[in-house]
C-alpha cells in the first residue's frame, strides 16, 4: 500500500462517488460531486451525507464484497492482507454490482482481456483454486463475494472464455466443483440442475450452463448489460445483508441476520414492485425449502437497480441442494413459523409466516404447494437438457439429485394437507 494515498476510490461509471479510508475502523466519505449529483443515491445503507462515517453500514457494505472463510484466507494469504482495507485494496475492482473500487488517486482503465481456453482454465483448476485465475495476472483486481471457490470471465459472442485484467467487467462467474468439504461431490452439476430447475419453475434465475472440461457451473452476471456499442453497463446491486447493515458473519437468521419478515421489509422499502417481489420472495422460500437450499440466507438475496429507475430482486442465484450431501447443516437457514427443521415446517408453521408477513394463509400455502407441485417436471426438464453434458459420476449425481427433491416436495405437499 501506498502510505500517501491510504485511500480508496469508489467509481460508478466515470463518476467518483467516494473514498473509503484505512483507518480503525474503515471510513468512508461520499465525494462532494456525488453529494451535488441530481442523481446521486446512497451506497447501500450508508447515508447520504457529507463527512466520514465508520459505522455498521459502511462495515458492511464492504466487507460483504469480499469472499468468505476459506477463500477469504487463501486471499489473504497471497497478498499478505489482514484488514478489511487491505483486502479491498488486493483483490477489489470489479465488484459485484455497479462500482469499481481503485486505489486511491486512480481511475478505472479501460477494459482488457485476456483470450485463454477451457482446457487451459480446467489446467489451472486442477493445480489451484478459481480465485487464484483471478489472482494470476499482476493486473487483475476482481472481488467476488461468498463462501464459495468461484472466478470472474468474460464471454462473448465468439464464445471464447477471456479473462478480465484491471477493471475490465466479467460477464460471467466459474464455479467449479467444491473440493475443500468431504463427502461433497459434483457440486457444480448439483448447482446447474437446481438453477436450471428454478427457471423452468417460474422463479426467474440467472442464466446458467455446465461447462465439462473445467466441471463448472457457469453463471451469467444479471449485474452487467451489453450496451448498443458493445460496451458493459454495469448495474447497482446490493444483497440484503448489505441494505440491512450486517456483515457475512451474521448472514444467518440464528446468528442476528434478516429473517423472512425482515427481508421482506427490506423488499417493501426499496423495491418499486414490492407485489410481484414479495411473490418472489415467497416462493424462492419455498423452492429453497423443497430443493433441500439450507443456505438460502439474506445474503443470497438482492435488489437491483434498473435503467429507467425501477427497483427490484434481482434474477435468484447460488441454488443447490445442500441436504444432499452429508456433514452439511440439516437446518434451514430461515426460522418459518419458528421452526428451521424442514420436516417439521407443515401447514401451521406457513400460516405462523403468513401471519409475519401480512399475507392471507389461503394464498400461502397455495404458493407453497404450487412450487412443490411443479418441481418434478422442472427437475426432470433441467436434467435433460444438461444431462449430456455430465460424467457418467455427475449423471448419477443427478439421479439422487431428482429423486431426493420429489421426495421432499411431495412430503411438503402432504403436511400442507388440512
Amino acid at each position: 500500500m501506498n502510505a500517501r494515498r491510504p485511500w480508496l476510490d469508489i467509481y460508478l461509471d466515470a463518476d467518483r462517488v467516494g473514498s473509503l479510508h484505512d483507518a480503525d475502523p474503515p471510513a468512508f466519505e461520499y465525494a462532494a460531486g456525488w453529494l451535488a449529483s441530481p442523481g446521486a443515491r446512497p451506497m447501500a445503507a450508508i447515508a447520504l451525507q457529507a463527512g466520514r462515517q465508520d459505522g455498521p453500514a459502511v462495515q458492511a457494505y464492504f466487507e460483504n464484497l469480499l469472499p468468505e472463510g476459506e477463500i477469504r484466507r487463501y486471499v489473504a494469504e497471497q497478498n499478505q492482507a489482514s484488514t478489511l482495507f487491505s483486502l479491498l485494496l488486493a483483490v477489489a475492482g470489479d465488484t459485484v454490482g455497479g462500482f469499481v473500487i481503485v486505489p486511491g488517486g486512480e481511475t478505472p482503465g479501460a477494459p482488457v482481456y485476456e483470450p485463454t481456453t477451457w482446457q487451459a482454465l480446467a489446467d489451472r483448476l486442477a493445480t489451484g483454486s478459481a480465485a487464484s485465475i483471478d489472482l494470476q495476472g499482476g493486473d487483475t483486481r476482481i472481488s467476488m463475494a461468498g463462501a464459495q471457490d468461484k472466478a470472474g470471465i468474460a464471454i462473448f459472442q465468439d464464445g471464447i472464455p477471456r479473462l478480465p485484467r484491471g477493471t475490465a467487467p466479467s460477464t460471467h462467474i466459474l464455479k467449479p466443483d467444491i473440493r475443500r468439504i468431504a463427502k461433497v461431490w459434483h457440486s457444480a452439476a448439483n448447482e446447474a440442475v437446481v438453477m436450471r430447475a428454478a427457471t423452468h419453475c417460474g422463479l426467474g434465475a440467472a442464466e446458467v450452463f455446465y461447462e465439462p472440461l473445467t466441471q463448472s457451473c457457469v453463471v451469467r452476471r444479471f449485474d452487467r448489460v451489453l450496451r448498443p456499442d458493445t460496451s458493459m453497463a454495469r448495474l447497482v446491486q446490493y444483497d440484503l445483508c448489505q441494505l440491512a447493515g450486517i456483515v457475512s458473519e451474521r448472514k444467518y437468521e440464528k446468528e442476528g441476520g434478516p429473517g423472512i419478515a425482515a427481508c421482506a421489509a427490506l423488499v417493501r422499502r426499496y423495491s418499486t414492485q414490492p407485489a410481484a417481489d414479495l411473490v418472489r420472495l415467497l416462493r424462492w422460500v419455498f423452492f429453497n425449502l423443497c430443493t433441500g437450499n439450507n443456505e438460502s440466507h439474506a445474503k443470497n438475496l438482492s435488489l437491483h437497480w434498473l435503467p429507467g429507475g425501477q427497483v427490484a430482486l434481482t434474477p435468484f442465484y447460488d441454488l443447490m441442494d445442500t441436504r444432499l450431501y452429508p456433514g452439511l447443516s440439516r437446518e434451514f437457514a430461515f426460522a418459518i413459523g419458528g421452526e428451521t427443521r424442514p420436516g417439521r415446517i407443515a401447514r401451521q408453521q406457513l400460516e405462523a409466516l403468513a401471519s409475519e408477513l401480512r399475507m392471507q394463509p389461503r394464498f400461502v400455502l397455495a404458493q407453497a404447494a404450487k412450487v412443490a407441485a411443479g418441481l418434478p417436471a422442472a427437475v426432470d426438464r433441467s436434467i435433460a437438457e444438461l444431462g449430456p453434458h455430465f460424467s457418467p459420476c455427475a449423471r448419477t449425481l443427478a439421479e439422487r439429485l431428482r429423486e431426493h427433491i420429489v421426495s421432499t416436495a411431495d412430503q411438503l405437499l402432504l403436511r400442507l394437507r388440512p
